[in-house]
Parts: C-alpha cells; structure tokens; sequence
C-alpha cells in the first residue's frame, strides 16, 4: 500500500510542474554568453519576465547555443539565430521569435503567440 501511495504521490509531483523537464508550458530561449541582443534582452526584459503572469503560464528555460543535448531534451533542432524564443504549450511548439529589438515589440510578439 505504501509504495501504491508513492507512487500515485511520485506521479502528482511529476505531472504539476515542479521540474522543467516535465512543464508543460514553457518559454525556451537560445541564447548565447556573446550575442550583443542576448545580454540587451536580459537587461530590459531578463529581470522583469519571472515576474509576470506570462511567466506564470510560460516558465523561463534558458539553454545555451553550445548545448546541444538541450535542444533534443526538448525535441528541437539546433538553433543558430540567438535569441531564439521558442514557446511550448502542451508540449507542442506553438510559435518562436527570432531575434530581438526592444522590450515593445517582444511583448506584442509574445501576446501574439500566446493569446488563446
């Protein structure tokens, strides 16, 4: 009986969402430690994301150019453009941004993708 319970405990804690690897919904960003728009993103944008209630349905998931075991954990193929913005909902790729210019045009890019 206990190990029906730690399991069915083990699967709840598995299915809400309390690990990357297994969320549902999330924001992927390819990024790269020497893209010039990479680090302007993250000073207008990187700090106030985790915040919003965006990144309550869409979880920030950072994943460096160079890894490529990353991009097929979450079944994508190398990205060369950074930043990349994927958006994943249910686990399926609903839109991406490719590049970035300001903090105006990314918010009406990510309502666009996301507005159900």
């Amino acid at each position: 009986v206990l190990k029906v319970i730690f399991l069915i405990f083990l699967m709840l804690f598995i299915s809400s969402g309390n690990s990357n690897a297994y969320q549902k919904n999330i924001m992927i960003m390819i990024t790269d430690k020497k893209c010039l728009y990479c680090i302007v993103w993250e000073k207008q944008i990187g700090s106030i994301y985790p915040r919003t209630e965006i990144a309550r349905k869409y979880p920030l998931v950072r994943i460096e150019k160079k890894n490529i075991n990353d991009f097929r954990k979450y079944g994508l193929k190398k990205i060369n453009l950074t930043p990349t913005f994927i958006f994943l909902r249910n686990n399926k790729q609903i839109g991406s941004i490719q590049g970035y210019t300001n903090p105006e045009m990314f918010w009406w890019q990510v309502d666009e993708i996301i507005d159900d």
